[in-house]
């Protein structure tokens, strides 16, 4: 009995994913992995291509996040269930200057486990959901843009949430694809399997 009270009262954070270094993630090298699996962010059968991952020397010095290139005004959808805490949509600026970092559109969907992704570089009037919307995997959330710090149409994908430290950090996030259920690797094309 008291050891299911404690399960009870333990936070989300304390179910963390694991860690992997990015030698390691970029090398495709992994142990047995609990990590939760996403859907690619796209309609069923999209093919894309992932321009940046994680570490990539462009401007993902240091993040781990994920850049797919794709035309202005494609449809993106919910990776994960969750909710939708924060959203822009008025921003039509975007371009490689400092002063375009603040500029980016961009949809926040917080899941159960407290991690939250973020889809970046949104168009102007290019979200489809409402703060405070539940929204399920493969359901459309906005169109993809050019806003923010953005030399092209893509997306920007990331997931933060807590490590096994209790540290609120990036996560390495794998996905269901035709190839199977892997971390991405940049300057491939992947087809989203929903």
């Amino acid at each position: 009995m008291k050891a299911g009270i404690l399960l009870l009262l333990l936070p989300f954070c304390c179910f963390s994913q694991q860690e992997y270094s990015i030698t390691d993630l970029k090398n495709g090298k992994f142990k047995a992995d609990s990590s939760f699996i996403y859907t690619l962010p796209f309609k069923n059968h999209k093919k894309v291509f992932l321009v940046q991952a994680y570490e990539s020397g462009f401007s993902h010095k240091g993040e781990r996040a994920l850049d797919f290139k794709i035309k202005k005004g494609t449809t993106i959808c919910a990776a994960r269930d969750g909710i939708v805490i924060a959203l822009r949509e008025d921003s039509d600026k975007g371009g490689l200057k400092d002063e375009n970092l603040s500029d980016g559109n961009f949809i926040s969907i917080q899941h159960i486990d407290g991690s939250v992704a973020h889809y970046w570089h949104l168009q102007k009037d290019g979200v489809l959901v409402n703060k405070g919307d539940t929204v399920i995997a493969g359901q459309p959330v906005g169109l993809t843009g050019n806003t923010g710090y953005s030399a092209f149409p893509h997306l920007h994908f990331e997931v933060q949430g807590y490590d096994s430290k209790g540290n609120y950090v990036q996560l390495a996030t794998r996905f269901y694809t035709n190839k199977g259920v892997i971390y991405l690797r940049p300057g491939k094309f992947y087809r989203t399997r929903h």
